[in-house]
């Protein structure tokens, strides 16, 4: 089962480009290091425009220089994946294809086992990573979960609402809420600010980004974001969740949310 990371960016923003830049030599460092030194296949490509073909890179040393400049230089879509015979050994991912260049997409998918769920350093690591690459940014919005995920949010599923609707109103409603939820400064106001929802008893952490926002983190490790844990930061978050009555999806089997609506507890 994998780690899925996941935060969206304004894409006119200015420090877009450079966040989306760190995702990736961020994430090749602290997440994939050892595979880019070991003879671990690697495969990365990149769509300049949306019209315009794929540009790929082969796995070594100057292409990873190449595909890193194409990155810098700014890119619709930009994909650099391990995989090891049939087996997927991870990602990093950027996308602006889901709203027509509206926004910016960057994603992680991190292979990991029930033990990493439990281990403090790991996990502590995955929040040290979203410290890093978002420095100087305000995203949109931001989550870290477990399982094989799409750009559907928990509550996407749930409301069975499509992103094209849920993503342009990001700044005005939260779009979902995880383990790590990252919450943008408009929304985080609304809360009462970082320091209102550090002094609380929702969060394990919180850490304020220095660009505007904030990153939520509901229990210090993964398997310690129990229902008990998801109560508290539902009830925390519920002023800027998007109202209706969640249901189950059978499509989606592993959703995790909390079956109420949020203008209950408003």
């Amino acid at each position: 089962m994998d780690v899925y990371i996941e935060v969206s960016l304004d894409r006119g923003a200015e420090e877009c480009g450079r966040t989306t830049e760190r995702w990736f030599t961020c994430g090749l460092d602290m997440f994939f290091s050892g595979l880019l030194r070991s003879r671990t296949d690697w495969h990365a490509a990149i769509n300049r425009e949306e019209s315009s073909p794929a540009e790929r890179f082969d796995g070594k040393r100057r292409g990873l220089e190449d595909f890193m400049e194409g990155v810098r230089a700014g890119s619709y879509y930009g994909h650099f994946g391990f995989s090891e015979e049939d087996c997927r050994l991870g990602y990093i991912e950027t996308s602006s294809a889901l709203m027509e260049g509206m926004s910016t997409l960057n994603t992680v998918g991190l292979p990991a086992t029930p033990s990493d769920f439990s281990d403090p350093g790991f996990c502590s690591g995955i929040v040290e990573f979203l410290l890093t690459a978002l420095n100087g940014a305000n995203p949109a919005f931001g989550r870290v979960e477990i399982g094989q995920f799409t750009e559907r949010t928990n509550l996407d599923v749930a409301l069975r609402r499509k992103v094209t609707k849920s993503m342009p109103n990001g700044r005005g409603t939260l779009r979902g809420y995880a383990w790590v939820t990252i919450v943008p400064q408009e929304l985080l106001e609304r809360l009462g600010g970082w320091a209102e929802l550090e002094s609380g008893d929702a969060f394990f952490k919180v850490f304020p980004l220095p660009g505007g926002g904030g990153i939520l983190q509901a229990s210090e490790t993964i398997s310690g974001y129990t229902d008990a844990a998801m109560w508290r930061i539902f009830k925390t978050l519920a002023p800027v969740l998007p109202t209706g009555e969640p249901e189950y999806h059978a499509a989606y089997p592993e959703n995790r949310f909390v079956p109420h609506d949020a203008r209950e507890f408003i």
